[in-house]
């Protein structure tokens, strides 16, 4: 199966990293130039965020850095549909593989895998699942990490007819999923995010919220409205 990496021009360490890893792993790849919030800024991605709808999702507006990395991963995610491949593997340039467990979670994944199923199988996991604690695919629930998983074409169609201008995250799979996707983990996980910081980012990141119980059940209150009305929108509008 082939994969696309997600990769800052600007980065060409973090390509040499991840390259070294997918050829280890016998996977064959594509690069995806990322797009550079830190470059761009909001004036460079004007038009391509909704932020209404996207706070309405998350509670805050987009920084550039978010908007930038969903925007990098629909690039991926149109190749992908423009190719003609039933389904693709996506990385992102941070991601430490274990290839072992990518094999064993790939023909997992095979044994299902229907392309006209808008689904997503991730490869990773932040829970800190240990190994041996499960084989094959589970549910993935409310997960939020993308540095590697794989789309089938229904599913990259679905995403990007969702997700143009960014609405939300690419890794808001719990959003999604109550959208037409189905959101599988596969175990055991086969890669994890390296310990390194974000290079997507630019201008201010969201700020971080108050610990006092009352901000937090207010601003708990606050999405949950916020994403019931955008459920709404999407009966009515469809998007």
């Amino acid at each position: 199966m082939k994969a696309y990496l997600i990769n800052l021009d600007r980065s060409p360490g973090r390509l040499a990293e991840a390259d070294a890893q997918l050829r280890a792993a016998g996977v064959a790849y594509e690069r995806v130039a990322a797009v550079d919030g830190r470059a761009l800024g909001w004036a460079g991605l004007r038009g391509r965020a909704a932020r209404g709808r996207f706070f309405l999702v998350h509670g805050h507006f987009p920084s550039v850095g978010e908007a930038a990395c969903t925007l990098s991963h629909n690039e991926a995610l149109r190749r992908l549909a423009e190719s003609g491949e039933g389904a693709a593997m996506v990385f992102e340039d941070d991601v430490a593989l274990d290839p072992a467990a990518l094999r064993e979670a790939l023909a997992a994944i095979q044994a299902r895998l229907d392309p006209a199923r808008p689904e997503i199988f991730l490869l990773c996991d932040h829970e800190g699942t240990a190994r041996g604690a499960g084989r094959g695919l589970a549910p993935a629930g409310d997960a939020h990490f993308a540095e590697g998983y794989v789309a089938t074409a229904a599913a990259a169609r679905r995403l990007l007819a969702l997700n143009q201008p960014v609405r939300a995250m690419n890794d808001a799979w719990g959003h999604w999923a109550r959208r037409g996707l189905t959101v599988w983990k596969a175990y055991p996980p086969a890669c994890r995010q390296r310990d390194v910081v974000s290079d997507i980012t630019g201008g201010r990141r969201p700020k971080r919220r108050a610990r006092w119980r009352w901000y937090v059940a207010l601003w708990r209150l606050r999405v949950a409205l916020g994403q019931a009305l955008d459920g709404l929108l999407y009966k009515v509008c469809g998007r």
